[in-house]
């Protein structure tokens, strides 16, 4: 996790491996039934086949996973000091992934709570001399249930990666830095919806033909499009990374990981060398359309893609360039797109 959110966001790409050349290779088939494409196969050198793992490995829960590259620093060591993601580090912290699961769980209410006719912004707003849309135009309307459903499903992602796709470990400390960083980004959204001057509430709606007789402005209509794409596309890169880095093959009686040492290139990683972050900023975006309007959405995602090119991306590049060395420069060559492709 490096953003507001990239904290957050992992992008472990696994160990480094420099094969010698007069070794004579082993090959290792790709397994038929593999979630990926296929791809020739790839020599793997003889000294990793003693570093097998089990069928059921015998590592105790929450010790670092064994890297299987072959005489190279520890990747903990490859990290810049000014990331706050322990990178390569596999160990696990229960009471760091409960409390930033508890925190996201409670963190929608409070936003359909923001965007109700209930909402203490209404009350609040006007005593600072800020002029408030009426709260008649809130409660269940289907951009107010739009919003509020947005927030749930971000919730519910990031939940979900949090206890299923993470690696690196996440601190209590981090995790509620995290949260409110997320509360924040979502509060802004409601406030947004509650002005006169960027309210998605006030503007006139649209007939949407798979919504029967409802209407919907066009901002919150393509905003619901950007924010189900991104969505997406965040959960599914992550998800690929995650099987590549654990695919394993049968060789002797035991499984190997085989793609230790390699930089995952499959899928959505094959487009973008980030497309986990660019799948976030989209969402992003569109939340803030739908909300506030074109620019209301167009600067939140500014700001995001901004946060993402000016130090997430630029400290991933730094652990991957130790870590990959000419491997990694060479996947930059192939992979252009850093975030979105064919915007940046």
């Amino acid at each position: 996790m490096d953003d507001t959110a990239s904290v957050y966001e992992t992008a472990i790409m696994g160990g480094s491996s420099d094969y010698d050349e007069e070794e004579e290779p082993v090959v290792v088939p790709t397994p038929s039934n593999s979630f990926y494409t296929p791809l020739p196969s790839q020599p793997l050198p003889s000294e990793l086949l003693s570093k097998v793992v089990p069928e059921e490995s015998s590592q105790p829960e929450g010790e670092p996973r064994e890297d299987l590259g072959l005489d190279n620093p520890s990747p903990m060591s490859l990290a810049s000091p000014r990331d706050m993601i322990p990178r390569g580090n596999y160990t696990r912290n229960p009471a760091g992934t409960l409390t930033f699961i508890g925190l996201r769980a409670i963190e929608p209410l409070l936003q359909s709570y923001l965007l109700s006719p209930k909402s203490p912004l209404l009350k609040l707003l006007p005593k600072l001399g800020v002029a408030v849309i009426n709260p008649g135009l809130l409660g269940q309307t289907p951009t107010g249930e739009i919003l509020s459903w947005m927030g749930r499903l971000s919730r519910l992602k990031q939940a979900y990666w949090a206890g299923f796709i993470a690696r690196e470990p996440m601190t209590p400390r981090m995790a509620i830095f995290v949260a409110l960083l997320e509360t924040a980004a979502n509060a802004v959204n409601s406030l947004l919806y509650l002005l006169p001057k960027t309210s998605t509430a006030l503007l006139k709606g649209v007939r949407v033909p798979l919504l029967g007789e409802a209407e919907l402005p066009l901002p919150v209509l393509v905003g619901s499009l950007m924010f189900a794409v991104g969505l997406a596309v965040e959960t599914i890169s992550e998800r690929q990374r995650s099987f590549f880095k654990e695919e394993r093959i049968a060789v002797g009686g035991k499984q190997i990981r085989v793609n230790e040492g390699k930089i995952c290139d499959r899928g959505l990683w094959s487009l973008s060398r980030h497309p986990n972050y660019g799948g976030y900023v989209l969402w992003r975006t569109g939340f803030g359309i739908a909300a506030g309007g074109w620019w209301a959405g167009l600067g939140m995602g500014l700001a995001h893609a901004g946060h993402f090119a000016g130090e997430s991306v630029g400290l991933m590049d730094e652990y991957m360039s130790n870590r990959y060395g000419g491997a990694w420069t060479q996947h930059k060559q192939r992979v252009g797109w850093v975030l979105i492709p064919g915007i940046y």
